[in-house]
């Protein structure tokens, strides 16, 4: 069966929501701009490890999207066939998690790329310039805009959220997204609040795609059965 009821239940997605949006509010009005130039003056000497550990991880998904099948990147077509595979051939209900997978990329890239443009605020890159103006947002012909949020941290956190929570013991990969999200702040590309609100984007997503992929035309029909005559 599909190792939940779903992904993130109701409660759960509220709790994380409650947190992860204030959050980010009190960092974008207060603490984002000296929790960055801390990380600026201290964090510095972390710069070659965080560069290399994300661009080895751009390679390794840039090398996904390339290689396509039928005009097809090969990362989408491999979650597809592995859902249909898994799901419809061998009846196999947990492998509505490549599904979700592949909602949750698709939805989280695109939106937090939108959301970049739309509010055009500067990077960190910029406070160390002489006339930072304000909270930075709405600076669209700005060299150093396009910080809010984090589209790198959407990116990794969409490929390995829902994996994890779906098979908790897979825990240890959150390491990988979470390198990288740590790795935005060291290389003064992204605020805190830019890679929390982009994990929360993820997190919006997986929530809506696990209650998608819990429906009996996509799940079967044992996803409409009470959660006590589950396996």
């Amino acid at each position: 069966m599909f190792p939940s009821p779903a992904l993130l239940t109701p409660r759960q997605f509220l709790r994380l929501t409650a947190g992860l949006l204030p959050a980010c509010l009190l960092l974008i009005l207060w603490l984002d701009q000296p929790l960055a130039r801390f990380i600026h003056q201290h964090c510095a000497a972390w710069q070659p490890f965080f560069g290399s550990f994300t661009g080895a991880a751009e390679l390794i998904y840039e090398a996904t999207l390339r290689a396509r099948l039928f005009k097809i990147p090969a990362l989408f077509l491999g979650l597809g066939i592995s859902y249909v595979v898994g799901r419809w051939l061998l009846k196999l209900p947990q492998a509505n998690v490549f599904l979700v997978l592949l909602l949750v990329h698709l939805a989280s890239v695109p939106t937090s790329n939108v959301l970049k443009g739309v509010l055009n605020r500067l990077r960190p890159a910029a406070l160390f310039n002489p006339g930072y103006p304000g909270l930075g947002f709405n600076y669209p012909h700005h060299p150093h805009t396009g910080s809010f949020p984090s589209a790198h941290t959407a990116t990794f956190f969409s490929l390995f959220l829902p994996l994890v929570l779906a098979f908790p013991r897979l825990r240890p990969l959150l390491i990988v997204p979470v390198l990288i999200g740590l790795g935005r702040l060291v290389l003064d590309m992204h605020y805190l609040s830019d890679v929390l609100f982009s994990v929360w984007l993820v997190v919006l997503f997986t929530f809506l795609a696990s209650q998608l992929a819990r429906l009996p035309a996509i799940a079967g029909p044992q996803a409409a059965l009470p959660q006590n005559q589950r396996l």
